[in-house]
């Protein structure tokens, strides 16, 4: 009995594992689930999907903001030129109204009268004499210079309306022996024309031997202020 317990156990050696059966577990154990995967792309969609939309609001903001200072610029040289401009008018307006105003009390205020008789003269001479530069020291600022069956010439300076006389009598300037004394039954023909509005009383009036004539009309101050010509009396009858 005491022989047999004394007897050395024999000890088996432990067997590894075969190769194949490592290999199948590692492999099943690092191969990840697609379950996973699905999940991760989701995450990244949902992320890149976040980012561009970050991006576009951002986006979005700066290009509203910078239209909408440019728009504030713009409108604010708008104002800036429409009150400029609204100014001017102004000015503009009352210099209007200003003249208007004084127009208005000349007509109303204003009765035309002849000059001097000395003036009358001297006005007479201009023409008879051809030396119609004289003329313009007896002008208003304004003179109405009028040529009968033509369109005229309007509200002229002094300067243009001495020219246009000198103009009218140069070609024949000899045969301009005016008669400044024409009689009463003539004015009268003159004054019921169809010119009669540049035959007033007090109008000087001439006649040459051609037959042209001319007259000068006065404003308040005695002043030439309408010079009327006709190429010949036979338009005033």
């Amino acid at each position: 009995m005491d022989s047999e317990f004394n007897k050395p156990v024999e000890t088996k050696p432990i067997e590894e594992p075969h190769q194949d059966v490592k290999k199948n577990s590692i492999t099943e154990v690092a191969k990840p689930k697609p379950k996973n995967k699905k999940i991760l792309k989701i995450l990244l969609i949902i992320l890149l999907a976040l980012i561009f939309a970050a991006f576009a609001a951002g986006a979005t903001y700066w290009w509203c903001n910078k239209n909408s200072n440019e728009v504030q610029n713009s409108q604010a040289n708008d104002i800036s030129k429409l009150k400029v401009e609204n100014t001017a008018l102004k000015k503009q307006l009352a210099v209007i109204q200003a003249k208007n105003t004084l127009a208005t009390d000349d007509q109303t205020t204003c009765t035309a009268k002849a000059p001097t008789a000395q003036v009358i003269e001297s006005i007479k001479s201009s023409i008879t004499s051809g030396n119609t530069a004289a003329l313009e020291g007896y002008m208003a600022p304004s003179v109405n210079t009028i040529l009968a069956a033509s369109e005229g010439v309007g509200a002229i300076t002094p300067a243009a309306s001495v020219a246009a006389i000198s103009n009218f009598i140069s070609s024949d300037i000899k045969s301009w022996d005016y008669n400044f004394s024409l009689s009463a039954a003539t004015l009268k023909i003159y004054g019921n024309g169809e010119y009669k509005a540049y035959f007033p009383a007090i109008a000087v009036v001439g006649k040459a031997s051609n037959g042209k004539v001319i007259a000068f009309s006065f404003d308040c101050n005695g002043k030439i202020s309408t010079v009327f010509m006709a190429a010949s009396d036979s338009l005033l009858q």
